[in-house]
């Protein structure tokens, strides 16, 4: 029997992912939502939401509009934006490999990882925005 191994998904991570679910709810009808009703409804502090948006605009994730009606949207379509795309977006590569693949075994070591890593990055391509809202609108309706 092996030991679970935990792997720690940054809290940014987690906050990018719950508030472009929301967006994704409004992206059908071009409405913009703001930060302050994003940071409410998601229980996120304003200020660091924003930092995180910035982010996810600067990887072209969402757009922001300005102005007194102004506030973010999705840049793209939510069934193209990936769990990848998102994790990419705010830490790069979430998991790299430090070894240089040195000593007798290193070779072998390094492949594993790498292989391991690859399937990480494959899981995480398969999931998009629109997958995550819709296994939340399936929950609520099987209550």
């Amino acid at each position: 029997n092996f030991p679970s191994v935990q792997v720690k998904l940054p809290l940014k991570v987690d906050y990018a992912c719950r508030v472009l679910v929301q967006l994704e709810a409004t992206f059908r009808t071009g409405n913009v939502r703001r930060i302050d009703d994003l940071a409410a409804i998601e229980k996120i502090s304003a200020n660091y939401l924003v930092q995180i948006l910035n982010e996810l605009r600067n990887a072209g994730l969402v757009e922001s509009k300005r102005g007194k009606s102004g506030g973010y949207q999705l840049a793209r379509d939510p069934g193209s934006v990936t769990l990848l795309d998102i994790v990419n977006a705010l830490e790069g590569q979430l998991l790299q490999l430090n070894s240089a693949g040195e000593g007798a075994s290193g070779t072998q070591v390094t492949g594993l990882w790498e292989d391991v890593f690859t399937a990480i990055n494959q899981e995480l391509s398969k999931h998009s925005l629109t997958d995550i809202a819709e296994r939340g609108a399936a929950q609520m309706w099987h209550i």
